[in-house]
């Protein structure tokens, strides 16, 4: 394949991407006026509709309407996802910085101390922490980004370790640059093009982890929707009574989300890796 095909099958799954996210974006920004109905409303007579003009996506056991459920939750999903993700490059950029620049006996207990966090299942790990804290979006939220940390301090580290003997950087400190310095204004922007494309392909997995908690009752506290525990509540919907609605359309919002990561990190990977490929 050609570069400019290359570069055109590239563009089309970034737009594409992109396009998808963006409306997912734009779903939780304008909630309020594209769902029609309160998603917190209780209304006994309207319980277990099926989809209809009415209720787009049907009705739940207290006669929530799921249309309204599944456009509020979006801002639950994406805002605990989307925190948790910047809140892990926060704090492991800086880190896998510093020790992918040392090396040494600071880079060894470090790495030893992520193999201890990676050690256990993320799942497992969040769903302990979270029994310890409690439920709440603050808590989701800083178990998700603790858990994600070690793979940004990972992926930055080796970044550096290959970006340090560039011979921009050798010039830097020839001409007497503080290592501080040369970190930060040589070799992290060098590093942009790796976290951009992990922060696309980590927000989808922290989507699934949401969902997850979610799942099991470990997530946003009821009633506020949020998509895992929309699908919980319909699984048991579904098998006894066939109302397949409940769990049905917040799996396809989460399907669509992380799709549309997926396209995007993908798509960013693409575009680094021959540049990387270049300057090295």
């Amino acid at each position: 394949m050609t570069t400019s095909a290359t570069k055109r099958k590239w563009d089309r799954r970034l737009v594409v991407g992109l396009i998808m996210f963006g409306g997912m974006i734009c779903v939780a920004i304008f909630a309020p006026w594209i769902a029609r109905n309160d998603p917190l409303a209780i209304d006994f007579a309207t319980q277990f509709l099926a989809p209809s003009a009415d209720h787009w996506f049907g009705t739940g056991r207290l006669g929530f309407d799921i249309f309204a459920r599944v456009v509020y939750a979006a801002r639950y999903d994406l805002v605990i996802s989307m925190s948790a993700v910047l809140m892990s490059i926060v704090i492991g950029h800086p880190i896998g910085l510093v020790v992918g620049y040392l090396g040494g006996r600071v880079d060894s207990l470090t790495m030893r101390a992520l193999d201890v966090i990676q050690s256990f299942p993320a799942f497992i790990l969040a769903v302990g922490v979270l029994a310890a804290l409690g439920e709440g979006v603050f808590n989701l939220i800083l178990v998700i980004g603790f858990v994600g940390i070690p793979t940004f301090v990972r992926l930055v580290r080796a970044e550096v370790r290959s970006l340090r003997e560039h011979s921009y950087v050798e010039a830097g400190r020839a001409v007497g640059n503080s290592r501080t310095r040369i970190m930060f204004r040589y070799i992290a922007p060098g590093t942009v093009g790796t976290v951009v494309t992990q922060a696309a392909i980590s927000c989808g997995w922290a989507i699934l982890l949401t969902a997850a908690l979610g799942f099991i009752g470990l997530g946003v506290p009821l009633p506020d929707p949020e998509w895992g525990a929309m699908i919980a509540e319909g699984v048991e919907e579904m098998v006894v009574g066939g109302r397949w609605w409940i769990s049905v359309f917040p799996g396809i919002a989460i399907a669509v989300t992380i799709f549309s990561l997926s396209l995007i990190g993908e798509s960013i990977a693409d575009l680094v890796e021959p540049t990387r490929r270049k300057s090295r």
